[in-house]
């Protein structure tokens, strides 16, 4: 019996910079590959090189969302688009129940993404908002349907431990290896009306954001 491959694709959404440059294309490459590897898909590093490369040749008026979608058997599709300006501070939404999604849908970025179906709906009806954050059966924060979560807290910031079944986005990455943000277990409890929060993905960054 033959094993049946997954019904999803693999993807990286990058942020391309009017310049050409894909930011943090090597965190981005190596997070894909170690997921391409992990659940045995086709990876071919100088064709997925090849395939951004028209994208990377340009120049543009305005800063591009830029997604990559790796099939199971190593097809590539390339999408670009503008990537309007976000205004900060962003707003955010404390889900009203914790997340119990698949861990391998989690912690992998994949375009199955219907366990977030609830927060998606919510934002595409309250244009407002920014992300919706989740927590899990604990009730500790896990992250948002599109970004990683930050506090401050005793002169540092802190993010959810990627131990706790989340995406670990490309860009948390970059400010962990910094130095700038360190990995600690966040409970919703400790959200305050006065908390200083962050939200960072790869296409916008690290953001200023309020809970409401």
């Amino acid at each position: 019996m033959h094993k049946r491959s997954p019904d999803f694709c693999l993807i990286e959404t990058m942020r391309l910079e009017r310049t050409g440059q894909v930011l943090r294309l090597a965190l981005h490459l190596q997070r894909l590959r170690r997921s391409a590897q992990q659940l045995g898909f086709s990876y071919e590093h100088k064709a997925i090189l090849q395939a951004l490369s028209p994208s990377m040749q340009r120049r543009y008026h305005s800063a591009q969302r830029l997604r990559l979608s790796l099939a199971y058997n190593g097809a590539i599709s390339i999408q670009q688009a503008p990537l309007p300006p976000t205004a900060t501070p962003v707003l955010l939404r404390l889900s009203p129940f914790s997340a119990q999604p698949q861990p391998l849908l989690l912690r992998h970025k994949t375009d199955a993404r219907h366990h977030w179906h609830t927060g998606e709906q919510f934002l595409a009806q309250h244009p407002n908002y920014f992300d919706v954050i989740y927590y899990d059966q604990h009730g500790y924060l896990t992250e948002g349907t599109r970004t990683n979560i930050y506090l401050w807290t005793n002169g540092q910031w802190v993010t959810p431990p990627a131990t706790q079944d989340l995406l670990a986005g490309v860009q948390r990455q970059y400010l962990i290896n910094k130095g700038w943000v360190q990995e600690q277990p966040i409970h919703y409890q400790q959200l305050l009306p006065s908390s200083r929060l962050r939200v960072s993905n790869a296409l916008r960054g690290w953001l200023d954001a309020t809970l409401y």
